[in-house]
């Protein structure tokens, strides 16, 4: 076992890196063993699962503007909108002086020149300063065509892990911590079934342990609260002050952040969140909503809501995540 991830026989081979980045040796102490890290593997090795984990455990460490997690496509599209707003040298001095650079999907990164030099210079000024630096990529950097001889070659002065699939062993232990979280007993027999199967997720292969059961009830559609006057009561918009506090935390994410314009993909999914329990938790309106969350327009908050109830419907980690908050906040 290694925190938010089960470690089946395919994968022994990420216990001792990835096992230092998730315990109590200073970071420091890691790069020295291992810098940058590429995590390899194909969709449902849970990749995701491990750097989400990695960067939740040094946001707790460090302070917060220190660690920062980005997908590729995410990289490229900040560094375009810090130059479009003349603010580059700013965003890149932030970026530089980070501790811990995540990036996702590394062959999604756009073929730009300006955008490979970005991450290139980046990856340099952080481990040079003694930070850490992790990608994950479905192939290894050497396969991924487009990237520029210096950024691979910086890539492969580090480590390269490869991650399997769970093994028929690593799918019998996550149901089996699945369940137990959710307070479900599971045969032998039953764990056996559910876990014969591969999946296409770690998510897909928990979601079998809630399809087991009573099904959730459906989520209901946006329903007619998106009248566009002003709300007068108080207590709600003290509510909503209190969703967008907790939502932040709970996503290890800002508040400036959260109701901020950035579209990046974490922060996106945060907001619709926010959305979604501010509409089930107060009774403001779609138009005092996206006041609060840095005075958006009511559709935009009709439609985060609606991407919210679609992914509920499906995702039984956002679902999990979505009742946890909503304990929080009653």
């Amino acid at each position: 076992m290694l925190p938010s991830f089960v470690v089946g026989p395919e994968n022994e081979l990420v216990v001792a890196p990835l096992g230092r980045l998730l315990g109590d040796v200073a970071l420091e102490e890691a790069a020295q063993l291992f810098n940058p890290l590429v995590l390899v593997g194909s969709s449902g090795s849970g990749k995701s699962q491990l750097v989400q984990a990695i960067v939740r455990h040094w946001r707790r460490r460090l302070e917060p503007a220190q660690v920062e997690y980005f997908t590729a496509a995410d990289f490229c599209r900040e560094a375009q909108v810090a130059a479009d707003e003349a603010r580059l040298p700013a965003w890149r001095s932030g970026i530089r002086g980070l501790r811990l650079l995540v990036v996702e999907d590394l062959q999604r990164l756009r073929p730009r020149p300006s955008f490979q030099q970005e991450l290139r210079d980046a990856v340099d000024a952080v481990t040079g300063a003694g930070g850490v630096v992790i990608f994950t990529a479905e192939r290894e950097p050497a396969a991924v065509s487009h990237l520029d001889s210096g950024l691979r070659d910086r890539l492969a002065g580090g480590l390269t892990v490869r991650l399997q699939r769970p093994s028929l062993a690593a799918r019998r232990a996550i149901l089996q911590l699945a369940a137990n979280a959710r307070g479900i007993m599971l045969t032998d027999a039953e764990l056996g079934r559910l876990a014969q199967r591969e999946a296409g997720s770690p998510t897909e292969l928990i979601g079998r342990v809630a399809a087991s059961t009573k099904p959730r009830p459906a989520v209901a559609a946006p329903t007619a609260k998106h009248d566009h006057s002003p709300s007068d009561s108080r207590e709600d918009f003290a509510k909503l002050k209190q969703i967008i506090a907790v939502t932040a935390r709970f996503f290890s994410v800002t508040q400036a952040a959260l109701i901020g314009p950035s579209r990046r993909t974490s922060l996106v999914e945060a907001r619709n969140v926010a959305v979604h329990l501010a509409r089930r938790l107060t009774n403001l309106s779609y138009a005092d909503v996206g006041r609060g969350l840095g005075h958006r327009d009511h559709t935009t908050i009709m439609h985060a809501e609606r991407r919210l109830a679609e992914r509920l419907a499906h995702d039984p980690m956002t679902q999990q995540a979505v009742d946890e908050l909503d304990r929080l906040l009653r």
